[in-house]
């Protein structure tokens, strides 16, 4: 039995998705993130009405890949690295991982696929429960080597709390 709450964002036919936890059992950077967006208060480039559309189409991303299993569009995802996947919408990107529930992790990685217009990384078969990790803006052409870092230590620190 997990020994923190978190905040569920969908539980569909194929995945429940929730947003991971920091060691301190209450710090949630996805939770932070949307309540910041659906309120226009996220401090980014995203004008008032951009946030409401985000939000929107965020919550409706995430609630079809839990029932689905897949994104509404290909170039919704991109794999990060080492089984950290990440959620893609103009340049907000929202980091997430795979768990049994347990406290385990085993990567999910793929090998990219290329098609006319570019590439992109087939989503695997995920572990029943997904947490969403981190919230960035990308600015560059390549993650920030500190976004990755940070979503490897939430990820660590989210699953600790669910080792019995």
């Amino acid at each position: 039995m997990t020994k923190v709450e978190r905040r569920l964002i969908a539980d569909g036919k194929t995945y429940e998705v929730a947003c991971a936890v920091r060691a301190d059992g209450t710090t949630s950077p996805v939770a932070r993130f949307l309540d910041e967006l659906k309120g226009k208060r996220w401090v980014s480039q995203l004008d008032a009405d951009e946030q409401i559309r985000a939000y929107a189409w965020v919550l409706a991303a995430i609630e079809y890949f839990a029932d689905s299993g897949d994104f509404p569009h290909v170039g919704d995802w991109n794999q990060l690295m080492n089984g950290i996947w990440e959620i893609k919408h103009w340049n907000l990107r929202i980091s997430f991982f795979d768990t049994d529930g347990l406290g385990n992790f085993d990567p999910k990685v793929t090998q990219r696929v290329y098609v006319a217009g570019g590439g992109y990384c087939p989503l695997p078969e995920f572990d029943e429960f997904i947490r969403l990790g981190t919230v960035f803006e990308k600015r560059t052409a390549k993650t920030p080597s500190a976004e990755l870092a940070l979503a490897a230590q939430i990820r660590n620190e989210d699953l600790a709390h669910d080792k019995g």
